[in-house]
């Protein structure tokens, strides 16, 4: 189905509240962005204004065939009075970058506004005081400078805006002097100064919207970081929560078996010892079944919690195994060590003094740790061998009486 154009008075109305976008951002975006533009704004202004310069005075070419009466003067504002103060500007933007770099960026762009006002008024001048037939088309020259300024040094557009009146001034006040004197072709005047404030127009335009079109480049970088810092942060976010029990909150399988395989290789680098304890709730199913199940994750979390605060991350790594199992992984823990450590775990969960009518071996919640220690580098075997030796370990403090820590009775074999 054809859809109906909208009303033209809807059209008409808002083109008459259409307004430009402003070339501002609010002041710390804004500041943001003059400082991230600075560096290669100086730079652009170095090299550009070389060039600028060279092509400035490559005009002493136009000065001797247009105005060869005030040629001696044009020569010496050239050569000897803007050039040395343009390349005082350029040498110390170059040699003295991280000093100009610290000043206001209002106060380059205004010195560099000042050098295309001065050399606009000083063609302005050198035409007032010749009497050069050629005198009047002399105003041409200003275009030049209109696209040095505008275009080539890119001044931002509220300068650009100044200058251009400026130029537009100097073009104006020259017909204004010559207004009533008879020249060969003073009929080129006004057609002229037209020709510059023509061009003072189409400069500004295409410098407002090159300002826009950084200002929005700009955003969509700021955007596009800020975004991918989000990004980075939910990935990393998720990654923690992936390698993290949703229940103890201490980490899962995932994260543990990628932590003892680095701490094996490490230890096999270094010929250095690995401890390993495997943790049980004594009785677990049968505080399950006496309390209820949201009891026994509460249980879970606690004991969790007093394990992780028995051995601190710098120290090793618990994880929940499975179940009511839980995992530690000592780096560089020898078998004295390790039971130490082991025994520490059972007297902290004791200290939990969680209440356990269920259980054959304490009115309270207890734990059984099987430990198990190896050196990887003189040592044949596997992590798996070593989770294994662990877990005979326990089964033999299981088997004798629960509540209690009991090492391996070999190291780690094939």
């Amino acid at each position: 189905m054809k859809q109906a154009p909208l009303p033209l008075e809807l059209n008409w109305r808002e083109m008459l509240h259409w307004r430009p976008p402003v070339l501002r951002f609010d002041e710390i975006e804004e500041a943001h962005f003059q400082h991230a533009q600075s560096q290669a704004r100086l730079d652009h202004f170095v090299r550009s204004g070389l060039l600028a310069l060279l092509i400035y005075n490559l005009f002493l070419l136009a000065d001797r065939e247009m105005v060869p009466d005030v040629f001696a003067v044009a020569l010496k504002f050239r050569m000897f009075t803007f050039t040395p103060f343009a390349l005082v500007l350029i040498l110390i933007g170059w040699r003295f970058r991280s000093f100009v770099l610290l000043l206001p960026g209002a106060l380059l762009e205004s010195l560099l506004m000042l050098t295309g006002i001065v050399a606009a008024m000083s063609m302005g001048w050198l035409l007032v005081q010749s009497n050069s037939p050629y005198a009047g088309m002399y105003t041409a020259g200003l275009v030049p400078i209109i696209i040095y300024g505008n275009l080539v040094q890119r001044f931002r557009f509220r300068y650009a805006l100044l200058f251009s009146v400026v130029v537009v001034g100097v073009a104006i006040s020259c017909v204004w002097v010559r207004f009533g004197q008879q020249h060969p072709y003073d009929v080129f005047d006004i057609p002229l100064t037209l020709l510059v404030s023509l061009m003072c127009g189409h400069t500004l335009v295409i410098n407002y919207r090159y300002e826009l079109e950084e200002r929005r480049r700009f955003q969509w970088s700021v955007r596009a970081q800020t975004l991918h810092k989000k990004l980075a942060a939910s990935q990393a976010q998720l990654d923690e929560m992936s390698r993290r029990d949703p229940l103890t909150g201490v980490p899962n399988r995932r994260h543990f078996d990628e932590y003892v395989r680095l701490g094996w290789d490490q230890a096999a680098a270094e010929d250095a010892e690995l401890g390993l304890l495997l943790i049980d709730v004594d009785h677990f199913k049968k505080f399950n079944d006496h309390y209820g199940h949201p009891a026994g994750d509460q249980c879970l979390k606690l004991v969790a919690q007093a394990l992780q605060q028995k051995v601190p991350a710098e120290q090793g790594c618990v994880a929940r195994w499975g179940g009511e199992e839980f995992i530690v992984a000592l780096p560089g823990a020898d078998g004295a060590q390790a039971m130490k450590v082991a025994q520490g775990l059972c007297d902290a969960v004791q200290t939990l003094a969680l209440r356990h009518e269920a259980s054959t071996t304490a009115p309270h919640v207890t734990i059984s740790v099987g430990v198990a220690v190896c050196r990887p580098a003189r040592m044949p075997g596997s992590v798996e061998n070593l989770v294994a030796s662990a877990d005979a370990a326990l089964y033999r403090a299981k088997e004798g009486g629960r509540n209690r820590a009991v090492a391996a009775l070999s190291p780690v074999s094939g």
